[in-house]
C-alpha cells in the first residue's frame, strides 16, 4: 500500500514522546486486563516518514525511564524491516505514513494495541508553526483533513509574521485560495471561482485532492461564495467545468424577463437546466446570482487583456443557444455578439427609411426612431464607444440629424467661412468616417451608402453657393472687411499674439478644417494648453488665395502680402515682415521640415531648442506631412489624423509649451480627399485649377487675389472634378474644403492672451447636432413620450411629481443622492473627496442617458464636473469611492479606464432617503 495523498506534517520530539507515553498507558491498561499484547515492544504512530530528532529517546513511564529507538517506515515493507531488526532498547517506535488498514494482521499483531497510532496533526502544527491557540472547532472530526492540507501549503511563515491565533475560517480561506490556484492571503470570490473554471491545469489539481479535502472545500465555498460556487461545482460533477462561463451567458439571456415570451425560451431554459445542471434543480435566485456574475466576468475580461478568451467564451454560448433553439434569445441579448448584430441592423433599417433614394427632406421629429435604436445600440454592453463599428453608428446618426437640421445659408463670404469652420467641416470629418467605417451589418452598410450620397450632394450644394459667393467677391476686389485672408493671416493674428509673446506658428501645408477640429481636440485634451480666440464667436477661418496651391498661398501667408513662390521667397518675405517698426523688429526664425531632422535620440535638433529659448524671436515652422499624403497617400483605410501621426508636431508642441509659448496651428490652404468619386474632366495647370472656358461644374474667377493664369482661371466647385491624375487628395479648387485655412491659438497660460481674446471651452467648437439629438420645432404636436437620447446626450432629468412634492421634482437625481443622509455619512469618511457639487453633476451627466446603465466617455463625464480631461480618470476614481459603498459597483470605469458606467437601481438601493 502507498501512503495517502495529503501531506502529513513531520513530528517533533516532543510528539514522538507524548505518543509513546499514550501507547504505554494502553499497553498498561490492556495488560491489567489480560491481553498478550502486553509483551509486544513496538509502537507505530502515523506521522510523515522523517525524523530529525536522535535515533534514542527516552520517557519516564510510571517512575522508571523508558528507552525508545525512533525509525521512519515509509511503507508496509520498510514496516516489516524495521520490526525485524535486534534493538537493544526498550522499545520501537515507528513513523509511517501507512494506516491501519494499510497493515495485515500479522504485522498488526507487533505493534501495541494492533494498530497505527494517530499523532495529534493540530498540535503538531501549531508546534511547528508556532501557534499559540486553536480554533476548538478545528479539533472536529469533520475538519482532520484540514490539518495536513495546510501543512502542504506551507502557510507557516505568514503566520508567524502577523498573528499566533489561528480560527477554522481563516484557514479555510488559506487552503482554498491555494488549491484553486491563488496566494494564501487572497480571498477566493466569485470571480475568482469562474477564473479557475477556464484554467485546466488547476482544475485537475483540485480534483487530484484526497476526497475528504474535497468536499471540505465545496462545502466552505458553497457557503462562502453563494451561488456561483454551487452552479460551479454542479458543472464539474457532471463533467462540464469548461462551459461554466457561456452556461451562465445562456442562463443570463434565459432567465432575462424581457426574453420570457420569445419562441422557445421557456423550453430552452428546462433542457439547459437538466443538460449542465442536473437534479435537484436550483432556484432561480441562485441561477440569476450566477448569471448576473458570470456577465461582470465576461465584461471584465473584455476590458482588460483577455479579450479573445472573453470573445470564444461568448461564442461558444452562442452556440449552445443556438443548440437549445433559443436563437431569438441570443438576437436579444445585450452582451452576446448576436444581440449586437441585430441592434446594428436595427439602426441601419431606420435609417433607411429616412435616406434611401426617392424619400423627402428629413424633419427633425423624423429622427426619433433613429435615435431610439442608437440609444439600445449604446445599452449593448460590447458596443464600446472607441469600436470603429460604433464610431461608424454614431457617426450615421450626426449625420442624419445635419441632414434634418438645414441652417440658414450664408449670405457672406465670411459667414461662409465661419460656418465651414462650425459645421460643414464636422460633416466632413463624420462623411470621412462614415466612408471608412466596418459593420458586418448588411442592412446598416446599405444604409451608410444611401446616407453618404445623400451628404456628399449636399454637401457640393452648398460648396457651389459658398464658390459662387467667393468668385463675386475676387472680382470685385474691395477686400476692406475683416475677413482673414491668407494674406492678412499674420498681421491680425500672429502680430497681436507677439506683443504679449512671441509665438510658435505652425503651418501645416494642406491642413482642412475637417483635420484641424480633430488635431484641436488632442491639443487640448491633457489640460496643459488652452485654445483662445480673438472673440467669443469660437474659431476662426482665413481664406486661402486663387488657386488654393502652395506656391500662391502659403507664400502670401508667411510673406504678409499676396505674391507667389517657394521656399527662397518665404525665407525672405517671413523675417522681412518682423523687421518692420509696426511689428516690433522682432528677430524671427523659419524652419521647414528638413531642418527638424535630428540624430538618435534627439527629438528636436539644438538649434531649434535655441530658437525656441529666444525670449524675444518669433520661430514658424513648415511641415508638410498632410500636403505629402495628397500626394503619396497614407497607409491603412482611416482619414483621421492625430498630432502622433504628423512628424515633429508633438515635440514642437511640448518644446513650445515648456518655453511658456502661444502656439498658431494654422495652414495655407486645406484639401479634398479623393473619395473614389473624383473624375478627371479634362487637363488643366494643376490637380484642380486650370486656364480656359469654364464648363459644368466649374467657375471662372478673377481678381487680385487670383495669383495664377494672369489673373483669370477656371476652378471647379465641385469636389468630384480633377484635371490630373489620380492621387490620394487635391487642391488648388474652391469647394470650402480647399479655401478655408483653419486658425487655432493655443497658450499654456491665459495671461498670454493678448487683451480681449477670450478662451474657448473644448466642447464650444461641435455643432449641436454632433452631440445631441435635435429639438422638435413646436408647431408640430407633441410627441407621446420625450425624444430619445443618446449616450452623447445630457437629458434633464425626468421627475414624477407624485412621489415628490413640486420642490423635489425640480431637484435632479444627483443633487437628490448628495443631499441624502448615507452620501452625508460617506462624506464624512472621505473629507478630501470631490465636491458635492461635482458628485452631483457626475450622476446627472450619465443619468441624462437612456437605460438603467449608462456609459460615456471619462473625459466628458469629468468635464461635466469642470474637471480637466487629464485628471478624468483619478477623479473618477475618487466619485466611484464616494458612491460604491461597501463596495457595491455603482460607478466603475470601463474600456481599460476610458469610460464610465453608473449603475442608476444600484445607486438607488444605496441611496435610498436620495434616490428612490
Amino acid at each position: 500500500m502507498t501512503a495517502p495523498t495529503a501531506t502529513a506534517p513531520p513530528v517533533t520530539v516532543d510528539a514522538v514522546r507524548g505518543g509513546l507515553r499514550r501507547a504505554l498507558e494502553r499497553q498498561e491498561r490492556r495488560a491489567e486486563r489480560g491481553h498478550a499484547s502486553s509483551r509486544v515492544r513496538a509502537v507505530a504512530l502515523r506521522a510523515a516518514p522523517e525524523w530529525h530528532g536522535p535515533s534514542e529517546i527516552t520517557v519516564d513511564h510510571r517512575g522508571r525511564q523508558v528507552r525508545a529507538r525512533v525509525a521512519p517506515a515509509p511503507t508496509v515493507l520498510a514496516v516489516l524491516a524495521e520490526l525485524s531488526r535486534p534493538s537493544d532498547t526498550d522499545y520501537l517506535v515507528l513513523l509511517t505514513p501507512c494506516g491501519t488498514e494499510d497493515l495485515g494482521a500479522s504485522l498488526l499483531g507487533r505493534l501495541v494495541g494492533h494498530e497505527v497510532v494517530a499523532v495529534n496533526s493540530w498540535e503538531l502544527l501549531a508546534d511547528e508553526f508556532g501557534l499559540r491557540m486553536l480554533d476548538p472547532r478545528l479539533h472536529s472530526r469533520r475538519w482532520a483533513w484540514l490539518a495536513g492540507a495546510l501543512y502542504d501549503i506551507g502557510t507557516g511563515a505568514e503566520w508567524r509574521r502577523g498573528t499566533t491565533v489561528l480560527k477554522l475560517d481563516d484557514a479555510l480561506h488559506r487552503v482554498a485560495a491555494v488549491r484553486f490556484g491563488h496566494h494564501a492571503g487572497d480571498r477566493l470570490d466569485a470571480a475568482a471561482l469562474l477564473d479557475w473554471t477556464r484554467d485546466p491545469a488547476r482544475v485537475t489539481r483540485y480534483t487530484s485532492l484526497p476526497a475528504e479535502e474535497r468536499d471540505g472545500l465545496r462545502t466552505a465555498l458553497e457557503h462562502d461564495v453563494g451561488a456561483v460556487a454551487q452552479v460551479v461545482f454542479r458543472m464539474l460533477d457532471r463533467h462540464q467545468i469548461h462551459d461554466t462561463l457561456p452556461v451562465g451567458l445562456v442562463l443570463r439571456e434565459l432567465l432575462d424577463e424581457a426574453n420570457a415570451d420569445l419562441p422557445g425560451v421557456r423550453e430552452a431554459r428546462i433542457r439547459a437546466e437538466e443538460r449542465f445542471l442536473g437534479a435537484p434543480p436550483l432556484g432561480p435566485d441562485t441561477l440569476r446570482r450566477f448569471a448576473d456574475s458570470c456577465e461582470a466576468a465576461l465584461l471584465r475580461m473584455m476590458d482588460g487583456a483577455e479579450h479573445d478568451a472573453a470573445v470564444q467564451a461568448s461564442g461558444r454560448a452562442e452556440e449552445i443557444l443556438a443548440a437549445l433553439g433559443a436563437d431569438r434569445a441570443a438576437a436579444a441579448s445585450r452582451v452576446l455578439a448576436p444581440g449586437l448584430q441585430a441592434r446594428l441592423a436595427a439602426l441601419g433599417a431606420q435609417i433607411s427609411v429616412l435616406v434611401r433614394p426617392g424619400t423627402a427632406d428629413i424633419e427633425p421629429q423624423d429622427l426619433a426612431p433613429v435615435e431610439e435604436a442608437l440609444t439600445r445600440l449604446w445599452e449593448h454592453r460590447r458596443c464600446s464607444p472607441f469600436s470603429r463599428e460604433a464610431a461608424g453608428a454614431l457617426n450615421a446618426v450626426r449625420l442624419t440629424r445635419w441632414l434634418a437640421s438645414r441652417p440658414a445659408d450664408p449670405a457672406t463670404v465670411a459667414d461662409g467661412v465661419a460656418a465651414h469652420l462650425a459645421d460643414t467641416a464636422w460633416v466632413d470629418r463624420a462623411a470621412s468616417t462614415l466612408r471608412t467605417a466596418y459593420t458586418e451589418s448588411p442592412a446598416l452598410g446599405d444604409a451608410y451608402r444611401d446616407l453618404y450620397a445623400r451628404v456628399r450632394d449636399r454637401r457640393s450644394a452648398i460648396d457651389e453657393a459658398f464658390a459662387r459667393r467667393v468668385a463675386a467677391w475676387t472680382e470685385m476686389s474691395a477686400h476692406t472687411d475683416e475677413l482673414l485672408l491668407a494674406e492678412n493671416l499674420l498681421d491680425r493674428v500672429a502680430r497681436p499674439v507677439a506683443a504679449q509673446h512671441p509665438p510658435l506658428i505652425v503651418v501645416l501645408d494642406g491642413m482642412s478644417a475637417e483635420v484641424a477640429v480633430q488635431l484641436g481636440e488632442q491639443i487640448t485634451a491633457d489640460g496643459q494648453l488652452t485654445e483662445i480666440s480673438r472673440s467669443g464667436r469660437g474659431r476662426e477661418g482665413a481664406l486661402a488665395t486663387l488657386p488654393s496651391v502652395t506656391t500662391c498661398s502659403r507664400a502670401s501667408l508667411l510673406c504678409g502680402r499676396l505674391t507667389t513662390g517657394g521656399q527662397s521667397e518665404e525665407r525672405a518675405g517671413f523675417p522681412a515682415l518682423w523687421r518692420q517698426a509696426s511689428w516690433g523688429r522682432r528677430p524671427s526664425t523659419l524652419l521647414y521640415q528638413r531642418d527638424l531632422e535630428t540624430g538618435v535620440g534627439d527629438r528636436l535638433p539644438d538649434e531649434v531648442h535655441e530658437a525656441l529659448g529666444d525670449p524675444d524671436r518669433v520661430v514658424a515652422v513648415v511641415l508638410n506631412t498632410i500636403d505629402d499624403a495628397l500626394g503619396n497617400g497614407r497607409e491603412g483605410d482611416t482619414t483621421a489624423w492625430s498630432t502622433s501621426q504628423i512628424g515633429k508636431l508633438p515635440a514642437l508642441l511640448d518644446a513650445a509649451r515648456r518655453a511658456e509659448r502661444p502656439i498658431i496651428l494654422t495652414s495655407d490652404h486645406g484639401h479634398v480627399w479623393d473619395r473614389g468619386e473624383n473624375h478627371k474632366v479634362g487637363d488643366g495647370e494643376a490637380a484642380r485649377y486650370r486656364t480656359g472656358t469654364p464648363g459644368e461644374r466649374e467657375l471662372l474667377v478673377t481678381g487680385d487675389r487670383v495669383l495664377a493664369g494672369g489673373g483669370r482661371i477656371v476652378v471647379p466647385w465641385d469636389e468630384r472634378v480633377r484635371y490630373t491624375s489620380r492621387r490620394a487628395g487635391y487642391h488648388g479648387g474652391i469647394s470650402t474644403a480647399e479655401m478655408v485655412i483653419p486658425v487655432l491659438v493655443f497658450v499654456p497660460d491665459t495671461r498670454l492672451a493678448p487683451s480681449g481674446w477670450r478662451p474657448l471651452r473644448p466642447t464650444q467648437h461641435e455643432p449641436a447636432w454632433w452631440t445631441r439629438p435635435l429639438p422638435v420645432p413646436t408647431r408640430h404636436a407633441a410627441p407621446a413620450a420625450p425624444p430619445p437620447t443618446t449616450s452623447r446626450t445630457r437629458a434633464e432629468p425626468v421627475q414624477d411629481t407624485a412621489l415628490f412634492g413640486a420642490e423635489e421634482a425640480t431637484r435632479s437625481l444627483g443633487q437628490r443622492v448628495v443631499d441624502s443622509p448615507v452620501f452625508a455619512a460617506v462624506r464624512e469618511q472621505v473629507p478630501r473627496g470631490p465636491s458635492r457639487d461635482e458628485v452631483a453633476a457626475v450622476i446627472d451627466e450619465l443619468a441624462g442617458i437612456a437605460g438603467d446603465r449608462p456609459r460615456l466617455p471619462v473625459e466628458r463625464v469629468a468635464r461635466a464636473a469642470g474637471k480637466e480631461p487629464f485628471r478624468a480618470a483619478r477623479f473618477v476614481k475618487m466619485v466611484a469611492k464616494m458612491l460604491n459603498v461597501e463596495t457595491f459597483p455603482v460607478l466603475v470605469l470601463t474600456d481599460a479606464e476610458r469610460a464610465v458606467e453608473l449603475n442608476i437601481p444600484l445607486l438607488r438601493e444605496q441611496f435610498p432617503e436620495g434616490a428612490s
